[in-house]
């Protein structure tokens, strides 16, 4: 008789998005159980009360999508050895946008940033904002906004900008005739690390790793797959949506987002230099406490 898959619990990010596309593909199409695993995609709850990475201190999950920023704040918190495994986007596709201001220096002029409440997000914009010649002290920082809803408060004027992926909430606006003002963080000299990637707890033995090399190899399928076949990666993505998405939101969305999962290299490869220049940039910025972080423990590529 044959050994049971073993169960693999993933927290996402976030409500099911093109992000994932690679994911469900890898379940949907039978790659992750070829490889001897059952894997269990969680989205977050409707209140966002608990991150991913929480989610998996907790024991909740063996996996949590999160930014590369959480694998830094939990090795210098000593709550749990948070490892990336798993690059999602070998280019940042995220950045500050906004429907009214054209700098983003006018944000330091007492405008509003609708805040995730994420570690370093806040210190980030106001780098960018001082880089552009702005205030930095001058910008009101709204954390009370659902994290899920963010973009609509945007659209809505309650805030003046927020943080995005815009293969996602880019092409929404698009397709609504929303004009956005996007400011990427590589234009103002901050070398932001990986964003999303896949991390599991290194404290914890509950995944050998046997199990890590067989979840990154049938997860690399899943995202060639979505890179290779964009209507059976938009029909894949439809039954998971909620609220639903039109197949041309699906198909815009993977078209753009597909440009980032690789750079040219490998599929979910992380580059011990990457993560070391965006530590390096925190450092010098005074957000890690005066601490030196071990890079090396910050990731591996099973």
């Amino acid at each position: 008789m044959a050994a049971p898959n073993i169960v693999v619990k993933v927290a996402l990010d976030w409500t099911p998005n093109t992000i994932h596309s690679g994911l469900f593909l890898a379940k949907a199409s039978g790659i992750y159980e070829k490889h001897g695993l059952e894997v269990e995609l969680l989205s977050p709850g409707p209140d966002y009360d608990q991150t991913p990475a929480r989610r998996l201190q907790d024991g909740e999950v063996d996996l949590a999508i999160c930014p590369s920023e959480s694998c830094i704040a939990y090795q210098q918190s000593g709550k749990m050895q948070l490892c990336a495994i798993y690059a999602i986007l070998q280019r940042d596709a995220s950045a500050i946008v906004s429907t009214r201001l054209s700098k983003i220096s006018e944000l330091g002029n007492g405008k509003v940033y609708g805040s995730y409440n994420a570690r370093y997000e806040d210190d980030v914009v106001k780098a960018m904002i001082k880089a552009d010649g702005g205030n930095a002290d001058g910008v009101k920082l709204e954390r009370q906004q659902g994290k899920l809803s963010l973009f609509t408060s945007l659209k809505d004027a309650k805030v003046d900008a927020t943080w995005v992926f815009l293969p996602w909430e880019g092409v929404e606006a698009t397709l609504d005739g929303v004009t956005l003002h996007s400011f990427r963080i590589e234009d103002y000299g901050i070398p932001y690390g990986y964003s999303p990637v896949i991390a599991y707890n290194a404290s914890s033995t509950k995944l050998s790793e046997d199990v890590l090399s067989k979840f990154v190899a049938a997860t690399i399928e899943g995202y060639r797959q979505a890179m290779d076949g964009v209507d059976l990666a938009v029909r894949t993505l439809a039954t998971h949506c909620d609220p639903p998405r039109s197949e041309e939101f699906l198909r815009r969305s993977q078209q753009a987002i597909n440009e980032s999962y690789s750079d040219g290299s490998a599929l979910g490869q992380m580059s011990t230099q990457r993560w070391k220049t965006w530590v390096d940039w925190l450092h010098e910025q005074g957000l890690l406490g005066g601490e030196r972080v071990d890079v090396e423990r910050l990731f591996k590529n099973p």
